[in-house]
């Protein structure tokens, strides 16, 4: 179910809609009554299922944002970072390459090599989809809704920072489909299509694919190849059965498949030997290896004269980077070998008048190998291979294996005023993970040639009820809770570096528990107008880290507590004959015991592993407003304000026999972040189609991908930047069943860094991944 530019095609599609709401899928009831004639047309509404049953967005007493079908489109999705273009407040980022993402909501992220769970979940048809080490291949989605905060009861586990939900595609009542087919720079080829296959009344099927090719766009200057290519191909199919009235089974099930490579990042910074940082000795190895003083290599001649070797040595490689963007110079190229497969059902029976029972049920598998050269450059101060134990010598790779089963049972209803919702929740997943490790590869007899071996266990029980009562037709209040037990665990396996013998028996077992809850209460001023207060809390449970020393429990991290204030207005109605849309929310969020990720290396080699920060506080201002001032032209702004930091922010290592560490910048926080677009329909007859011009510019500040800037990991700052889109269809060309489009992403070449990968405390060096450089493309569409 995976595709790293597929994904973001489907994936960004969602963020789309989360960024700008475009107007789309009409609400039930949704109209135009008691409106003029003059007026252009009436605002419709989106369906969102942010509080697992339909309601217009615009009466949803949180901050949602959400994409149908057609805006996913029509916004050039070809990645998963296209999405924070188009969702205020969300970062999608990197990790240590191009296929290991993560999104970020309102400052809550996961950071690589942690052992939390992410902060923001995603769901496909309300089964939760976490495999998350290779690239994802979202298509054929009907809609795609961004949820932002805790989430407390419904989506409550685990989603500190919010959820991401999928929707596929559901079979039709009549037989057709479409066909897409893009192409493009670097090679590109996707073709992606749907087809309804209506076996009978009972019987409604549809078959949907994706393939997905192209070549990346940074180049291994030592072999000549390209790095970040796609190459996936993914497979569903929908069966639904009615076989009455009130009884409804839909079974979905998806593999994908992924080859290509990953996408390095380059150089960016290193801590230079005898460094100090505010008091703090940095962590020197690139340099003491590779330097110019170095005693282990030669560093003089004219160019590369082999691996672990470079003019002017460290800072000579540096100069070189950065005068060179999209350009690493590496021993050998990264193959990128995944698979994904999931089967959802679901079930829906209704059991009484207004009563209706649901089961969830999913089962999910994933297969990741990523291999790295983590430095990202012709140095071997750190790469993802290992020549000893179960190592096979380069490109070698970590190896990630995930199974998942989860159910989820509830019981909906109303009553008078009341609407209820009652659950029980069950998941127990079970992710294998082999992490190699050699520093110093070029050497006769490698600084370390280790491997990290385990196997985590997550069984996760919960009961939830949420409650919402109509006080009057204007005033309605909503109360929730959940209540969640995680036994997780973590076995070192054969191999490991704290289980070489293969038979000491190091199994570590915790079981955790905490409360989730929701209350908000909302006032529809008018059709148009409505205010709401949100209260949450959630939380994200704790675990073990498998790349640290487990005796005495000492990689042993607690659960993650959060809970947030939010306050929040919409409209959707008509400002003079304009129909528009506006969406504000204002919050504060308090996390205590938060968990992230620290890079340093205890003694036993170089070490990621996940710590409880104090406390931390985040709070900011969202919004977005679309309006449509003539049939012709439609407008729209969104944008994030957010400031977050941490208020106790000091770590002490001493019990793994590292130093105190103050956690002194936020990452993956920018201050402000935003974009605006217009869309001009062309006044042509109905006879020749629908033209239409889109633009979109989208900008944010200056970032730390770092939360120790001030003591271990300094110089992790990525400079702000802004980036404009255009895109030009054609739908329904001279009245046909043929769409065409031609876009260009990044129309004016603006270089700037994606994301940063940070390895200065347990490396002394630090990546960056470039963003995407200018691509034109263009496709077409048949619909049947």
């Amino acid at each position: 179910m995976n595709g790293k530019r597929q994904l973001a095609c489907g994936i960004a599609t969602i963020g789309l809609l989360a960024a700008v709401p475009a107007f789309g899928q009409d609400a039930p009831g949704a109209g135009d009554e008691g409106q003029s004639n003059e007026k252009i047309a009436s605002p419709a509404d989106i369906v969102v299922t942010a509080q697992r049953r339909e309601q217009s967005l615009s009466k949803v007493p949180v901050a949602v944002s959400a994409f149908n079908a057609d805006t996913l489109q029509s916004r050039n999705v070809a990645s998963e970072q296209d999405l924070a273009a188009l969702v205020p407040g969300l970062v999608v980022k990197s990790g240590q390459n191009s296929n290991q993402l993560n999104f970020t909501l309102r400052g809550q992220t996961l950071d690589p090599f942690s052992g939390s769970s992410p902060a923001v979940l995603t769901y496909i048809n309300e089964a939760p989809a976490t495999e998350g080490n290779t690239s994802t291949a979202f298509f054929d989605f009907s809609s795609v809704q961004v949820l932002k905060g805790p989430q407390g009861t419904l989506f409550g586990r685990n989603a500190t920072g919010g959820a991401i939900l999928y929707e596929t595609t559901k079979p039709g009542d009549d037989f057709g489909g479409f066909l897409t087919v893009k192409g493009g720079q670097r090679n590109y080829i996707q073709v992606q299509g749907a087809v309804d296959i209506p076996v009978s009344d009972i019987i409604k099927v549809r078959v949907a694919g994706d393939y997905n090719k192209q070549d990346g766009y940074i180049r291994n200057i030592k072999t000549g190849n390209t790095l970040g290519d796609t190459d996936s191909l993914s497979g569903r199919i929908t069966v639904v059965l009615e076989p009455r009235d009130g009884f409804k089974m839909t079974t979905v099930a998806q593999y994908s498949d992924f080859g290509g490579s990953e996408g390095a990042g380059g150089l960016y910074s290193y801590h230079k030997v005898g460094e100090v940082n505010n008091g703090y000795v940095l962590n020197s190895t690139l340099d003491t290896l590779y330097g110019t003083n170095s005693p282990f290599a030669p560093l003089i001649g004219d160019g590369p004269r082999g691996d672990g070797t470079w003019p002017g040595a460290v800072a000579g490689y540096l100069a070189w980077q950065q005068a060179n963007p999209y350009k690493v110079w590496l021993s050998y190229d990264l193959p990128h070998k995944a698979h994904t497969a999931f089967i959802t059902n679901t079930v829906e029976a209704e059991i009484g008048d207004d009563v209706v029972l649901k089961n969830i049920f999913n089962y999910a598998d994933a297969f990741a190998r990523t291999p790295g050269i983590l430095t990202g450059s012709p140095f071997g101060s750190l790469s993802l291979y290992n020549r000893s134990g179960l190592g096979n010598g380069p490109p070698g790779g970590e190896v990630f294996k995930t199974e998942r089963i989860s159910n989820e049972l509830q019981l909906q209803g109303k009553t008078g005023g009341l609407e209820y919702i009652l659950g029980v929740f069950y998941s127990d997943t079970t992710k294998q993970e082999y992490i190699p490790v050699i520093v110093g590869a070029e050497l006769p007899t490698p600084l370390a040639d280790i491997a990290y071996n385990y196997q985590v266990g997550n069984e996760s029980k919960a009961v939830f009820g949420q409650l919402t009562y109509a006080v009057t037709d204007k005033l309605s209040v909503t109360a929730g809770g959940r209540y969640s037990w995680e036994t997780v665990s973590l076995r070192q396996k054969a191999g490991s570096l704290f289980n070489l013998s293969g038979s000491t028996p190091l199994k570590q077992e915790a079981k955790l528990h905490d409360p989730s809850w929701t209350f908000n209460i909302q006032y529809q001023i008018n059709s148009g107008n409505m205010v709401y207060f949100a209260q949450r809390g959630s939380f994200r449970a704790g675990g073990f880290n498998g790349a640290v020393g487990p005796f005495n429990n000492a990689n042993f991290f607690g659960n993650e507590n959060t809970y947030d204030f939010e306050l929040g207005y919409k409209f959707n109605d008509y400002l003079g004959s304009m129909p528009t849309r506006i969406n504000l929310a204002l919050y504060r969020q308090i996390v205590k015991h938060a968990q992230h990720s620290l890079f340093v290396d205890l003694g036993a080699g170089p070490s990621a592993f996940t710590v409880n920060v104090p406390e931390k506080r985040i709070q900011g201002v969202e919004f977005d407003a679309n309006i449509k001032p003539s049939d012709w032209l439609e407008l729209g702004i969104s944008g994030a304000y957010t400031d977050a930091k941490f208020t106790q922010n000091i770590v002490d290592l001493a019990p793994l026999g590292g130093p105190i560490i103050p956690f002194d910048t936020y990452s993956d926080a920018p201050k402000w972040a935003g974009s605006v677009f217009a869309e001009i329909t062309m006044p042509l007859s109905e006879d020749i189609g629908k033209v239409k011009l889109r633009t979109d510019v989208f900008g944010q500040t200056s970032t730390h991908f770092s939360n120790n800037e001030g003591s271990i990991t300094p110089r992790t700052k990525l400079p702000g930047y802004a980036t404009v889109d255009v895109r030009l269809s054609w739908n329904d060309v001279m009245g046909s069943k043929f769409s065409v489009a031609a876009y260009a992403k990044n129309l004016l070449d603006e270089f700037y860094y994606n994301s940063g990968y940070v390895e200065g405390g347990s490396g002394g060096f630090n990546t960056a991944i470039w963003g995407e450089p200018q691509t034109f493309g263009a496709e077409v569409t048949y619909r049947f």
